[in-house]
């Protein structure tokens, strides 16, 4: 999920940031227990949307935080959600898509950041085998597997790589649950990884196109500067695909969970609105202050 799924900070009550925090710890918490001490380093702010949906299955759960000390800030405690079976799972996944994708990415990488992927490598995974989810390795490694086929192939398409990243994350969202609880979970992080894919593939179009690496809009536009009409046409696919993440969110069992459907809201329908504003612009997209205290 890797940056694009946050709230807009500004648009939650107070509460709900601080539960949107303490969740975040919490899964941090969990890494650290279930899969290795510095597996962590590999966590981002995307997992929590993961677990807060994860978190609606559980009947009869308060989500109960607790105040406590960690590495990262040893002077004061914060917030941190008690583990629960989301957070757990939230901890175990995470550590399975991170190992998957940054082995997909090596191949991609060079200089600096070959490097950094290469350093952390082991970490994630010494994380993945801790993690013990070897029917969603399974599943992370084929559908990653297909897109790099599709890549090398130089396939034109933005819908073949980005349904086989939606299948992932839809596995994802939905692994472990009963079958008659999967179908929800699964439409939202389907739809959710489609728009990650093609959202994160136009924000590195001119990255991309400069260094030669594969870029299903690159291959589609033949490298030319987007234009206009060229940009508009892919945020209308992209708000079309937020859009059936909606009418998946919608379905999804909130009943008096007030804080968790309005923190979920708050990234549906304004976080990922926001985060392809760049196709608004000239391409060149600076992160906001608020991106980078996340």
């Amino acid at each position: 999920m890797f940056g694009y799924v946050k709230p807009v900070v500004g648009e939650l009550l107070v509460r709900e940031h601080e539960f949107y925090k303490a969740t975040y710890c919490g899964i941090c918490r969990a890494m650290k227990k279930h899969t290795g001490f510095l597996s962590n380093v590999t966590l981002s702010y995307d997992s929590v949307f993961l677990a807060l949906v994860r978190m609606l299955y559980i009947p009869d759960c308060d989500f109960a935080a607790e105040q406590r000390r960690c590495v990262a800030h040893p002077t004061k405690r914060r917030p941190m959600l008690k583990e629960n079976s989301a957070i757990e799972y939230t901890a175990r996944a995470f550590a399975v898509l991170t190992y998957y994708k940054l082995k997909d990415d090596l191949s991609d990488e060079r200089g600096l950041k070959l490097l950094g992927a290469t350093a952390v490598r082991p970490i994630a995974s010494s994380a993945n085998n801790r993690a013990s989810l070897d029917g969603l390795s399974t599943i992370a490694k084929d559908r990653l597997d297909k897109i790099t086929a599709l890549e090398k192939a130089n396939c034109r398409s933005v819908d073949e790589p980005a349904g086989l990243f939606g299948e992932l994350l839809g596995e994802i969202f939905a692994f472990g649950l009963p079958e008659e609880e999967r179908l929800v979970p699964y439409e939202v992080g389907n739809h959710l990884g489609r728009f990650i894919y093609a959202a994160d593939a136009a924000e590195d179009y001119e990255k991309d196109r400069k260094e030669g690496k594969y870029n299903p809009y690159v291959l589609l536009y033949d490298g030319k500067d987007l234009t206009k009409e060229n940009r508009e046409s892919i945020k209308c696919a992209l708000i079309l695909e937020c859009k059936k993440i909606e009418a998946a969110v919608n379905l999804l069992p909130f009943g008096t969970r007030a804080t968790i459907e309005n923190i979920i809201n708050n990234i549906i329908y304004l976080g990922l609105v926001k985060r392809i504003e760049f196709l608004d612009g000239d391409g060149n997209r600076e992160k906001s202050e608020e991106e980078k205290s996340q």
